[in-house]
């Protein structure tokens, strides 16, 4: 008599459970890595760039003060430039023409722009760039950056200089390609205003030299949202002093 095939379990085993579970737990992840949109991965590209870009930035005004000495020996920081060219601007019986402009790349040895084409802007007190006397170990400076325009939460204070990229919406900036202010419409989140005029400092971001207004200036660094999408990025007193110090640039 014909013997039926072996029907048991061992022999005709399926997929369990757990294991399409497994299955189709990993697809799933799979497929959400595949929908993030195409935009939001470029954005974050162009963010980590630019970011990297302002780190690249505050190495090399380390690397300036290294190696540019005032009249008695002691270092400072570059003017920022404010006819958009990449060169510092020169100064006046040492003193900058203004604090408030452009990172000047070219003097740097930098990338000209940020991810979205834009210059990125620089603040610097106006102790570390005197070019006749130079800044020293007690040197102080109170540009601050807070969590918010009001600064109700400081994140740090006592801040030779400042860089900050406008982010993807560049309202504030000047575009690299076109020479020209990227216009700030109305309804600009107050965050994002802040880091365009910094606090009573109504002529930020103009070639106008700031001579009302040189210091006690606020900047704005929080989390990239639908309202804010700035980078900002600052020098540490303390970073700066140390560096100084290591290089045999100070006491």
């Amino acid at each position: 008599m014909r013997k039926h095939p072996d029907f048991s379990p061992l022999a005709h085993r399926g997929f369990t459970l757990v294991e399409i579970a497994v299955v189709v737990v990993i697809v799933g992840l799979m497929l959400g890595g595949l929908l993030i949109p195409l935009s939001v991965q470029m954005d974050q590209k162009n963010y980590n760039e630019t970011r990297r870009l302002m780190d690249e930035g505050k190495e090399a005004l380390y690397g300036y003060a290294m190696s540019h000495s005032a009249s008695d020996g002691k270092p400072y920081l570059p003017c920022p430039d404010t006819d958009n060219d990449g060169s510092e601007e020169t100064r006046t019986a040492g003193a900058c023409p203004s604090q408030e402009g452009r990172l000047p790349w070219a003097t740097l040895g930098l990338q000209r722009a940020d991810n979205w084409g834009n210059l990125l802007r620089y603040r610097v007190h106006p102790t570390f760039s005197d070019s006749t006397t130079g800044f020293t170990l007690g040197s102080t400076a109170d540009f601050r950056i807070c969590e918010d325009d009001a600064c109700a939460s400081v994140i740090s204070t006592g801040i030779p200089a400042v860089i900050v990229s406008h982010g993807k919406n560049g309202y504030g900036a000047y575009n690299a390609a076109g020479g020209t202010i990227i216009a700030v419409p109305a309804g600009v989140s107050d965050n994002e205003i802040q880091n365009i005029n910094g606090r009573n400092n109504p002529s930020a971001g103009n070639n106008t030299a700031d001579t009302a207004d040189t210091t006690d200036v606020d900047f704005v660094s929080t989390f990239v949202s639908d309202t804010y999408d700035d980078a900002v990025t600052w020098v540490s007193p303390n970073l700066l002093f140390n560096r100084m110090v290591s290089a045999g640039r100070l006491p």
